[in-house]
């Protein structure tokens, strides 16, 4: 069913060249719940962020999509919730080209050094280097200011293969 069901969302994503969802792209689904009544969330997102009417838009190609399959809906049932959206805040990052999206934001990194050791950084993404194979990221560390003056730490770059998750935070 999974297959089937990403093979759709492919199709119809592949197909948003010159309409208001062009540029979008896939990031993950989830399938939940039975025959009688099954939820399939489906996140997207795109290099500018993504627009509720993007989500309104591809959810509505999808369902028709769904819906003209007779095999879709002998796998779905007739009874199914579709939810299109982008992952919101607090939510990993899944693919590089998301970093790109989150210039000048707030994002808690945990990654491992060369010894393997892993270690967790909050602080603003200032440069996203996407280079084939290589890409990085430099952050500027949050500093926790307390009595007194804080000091100012270093800008720190991380090579993505060494990112092991990577989270926008919202700033207090």
């Amino acid at each position: 069913m999974q297959e089937a069901l990403l093979k759709c969302v492919h199709e119809v994503l592949s197909a948003t060249a010159g309409t208001k969802a062009e540029g979008v792209y896939f990031i993950g689904m989830t399938v939940k719940g039975s025959v009688v009544h099954r939820k399939i969330d489906v996140v997207v997102d795109a290099d500018s962020g993504v627009r509720i009417d993007q989500c309104a838009f591809l959810s509505r190609r999808l369902r028709e999509r769904l819906e003209e399959d007779e095999e879709m809906i002998g796998i779905l049932g007739d009874n199914f919730d579709l939810v299109v959206g982008s992952p919101g805040l607090g939510e990993p990052i899944i693919l590089d080209r998301q970093y790109g999206r989150h210039v000048g934001r707030l994002l808690r990194v945990s990654y491992s050094d060369l010894e393997g050791v892993e270690h967790e950084l909050t602080g603003h993404l200032l440069e996203v280097s996407l280079a084939e194979g290589a890409g990085s990221i430099m952050l500027k560390p949050r500093v926790e200011k307390k009595k007194g003056k804080g000091e100012e730490l270093e800008n720190i770059t991380l090579e993505l293969g060494a990112v092991l998750r990577a989270v926008p935070e919202a700033e207090i």
